[in-house]
């Protein structure tokens, strides 16, 4: 079906404004993607909001593994160069210090992590329209052959993938570090919480493809900024997305990356309220006592990753929740890029000027302590004055 392909046409399409599009397989209605794939101007918007990836190569460890698929040696650094190998036995990233989980540690919904062939998936789903382009990976819409069950799929080039080790039936086997995070945090049944339930995953010739459910009518936190969206609604969202917070960091993950591209508004009829998803942990790892290096997008970057040196996952987190909510109160979309986050000056005049309540307002000011052991902490913001209000928001289709 043409999935696997060179990696340097893909680069070479993905800088050109007139690649073609992709053709549409015979026999079904979905398509499947060649490398040359149109990057649109919807996945240039956040062309200012890169993803940082600096995080020290002494958190990655290397080990030898057997998987006659891979012949690619992956190094810590993922823009390392690699050499191609002629045995079965390949080195892959593996991420330390941590001890390879046992199935008691995960959900139900571990049997995902077992890769699916590449006939399998070819069998199983069909990939139609892109949907949008990170840092770590490029994913599109897709459904499920069977039964039309909408699907998103992800691709990622393999150089870029960190792998983690997990005994399931006895067999070892090294699933990527994101595709275990997903499982450990979506709960047993597909759709049960606010983070996107992963579906399968496959690995090919150049790149790993993580299958997840795509929520059928939905949009992106990013498309709310500029919207005349009011406070009761922000503040539905926010508490939504503190309780989705508490709920991945309890469950040991730190998703390291949260902005307003990774949350999907989903809208059910059955649902009076939208309701938050959380996407993307292509940045997350595991809850460690620190971290040094930074790792996520520069523009919700905590200040004490620059003045100190390290970083907390609880502290981190409050902070990026502040900025998602600035953003969508300010309804400055380009609030964050000239780097003014980390101005207290900034940040106090921005947060004085916003026509919200005062109990709004505290909220903010208690999320953006520069000291990260006077922020507010996640618990303490579920229980906030902000939150008791009664009045409830207006839902904005």
């Amino acid at each position: 079906m043409g999935i696997s392909s060179n990696k340097r046409k893909h680069e070479e399409s993905s800088k050109s404004e007139n690649s073609t599009s992709p053709s549409t397989s015979a026999g079904d209605h979905g398509r499947v993607l060649s490398k040359k794939r149109k990057v649109s101007s919807e996945c240039r918007r956040t062309a200012a909001h890169r993803t940082v990836c600096s995080e020290p190569s002494t958190r990655v460890g290397l080990k030898e593994v057997y998987n006659p698929g891979r012949k690619r040696k992956a190094q810590s650094h993922p823009e390392a160069l690699r050499k191609r190998q002629k045995t079965g036995s390949v080195t892959v990233p593996l991420v330390s210090p941590f001890p390879e989980l046992q199935p008691s540690t995960l959900p139900k919904t571990k049997h995902v992590l077992v890769p699916i062939s590449r006939e399998e998936y070819q069998k199983k789903y069909a990939e139609v329209d892109q949907l949008g382009e990170g840092g770590f990976g490029t994913v599109y819409s897709g459904y499920r052959r069977d039964n039309l069950f909408p699907v998103a799929i992800k691709h990622i080039d393999k150089e870029l993938v960190k792998y983690q080790s997990v005994v399931i039936n006895s067999e070892l086997h090294c699933v990527p570090l994101e595709m275990m995070l997903m499982v450990m945090t979506a709960g047993d049944s597909v759709g049960e919480n606010a983070i996107i339930s992963p579906l399968a995953w496959t690995s090919l010739d150049d790149e790993v493809l993580l299958i997840m459910e795509r929520p059928k009518n939905c949009t992106v936190l990013f498309d709310y900024i500029d919207r005349q969206i009011d406070e009761g609604l922000a503040k539905e969202f926010m508490r939504q997305l503190v309780e989705a917070a508490i709920h991945i960091h309890k469950a040991g993950v730190f998703h390291r990356d949260l902005k307003p591209e990774n949350i999907l508004i989903e809208y059910d009829e059955a649902r009076l309220i939208p309701r938050v998803r959380i996407i993307d942990f292509g940045c997350g790892c595991f809850m460690t006592p620190g971290y040094h290096g930074y790792v996520g997008t520069s523009c919700y970057q905590p200040p004490e990753s620059n003045t100190q040196g390290t970083y907390e996952a609880g502290p981190t987190t409050v902070w990026q929740l502040g900025c998602i909510l600035l953003q969508l109160m300010s309804k400055m979309i380009d609030l964050f890029a000239t780097g003014m986050q980390h101005c207290e000056h900034f940040l106090a005049y921005t947060i004085m000027e916003l026509e919200v309540s005062e109990d709004c307002k505290n909220f903010l000011k208690s999320c953006f302590l520069f000291n990260p052991d006077q922020r507010i902490t996640l618990e303490q913001m579920r229980c906030h004055p902000w939150f008791s209000s009664s009045v409830p928001p207006e839902a904005h289709p």
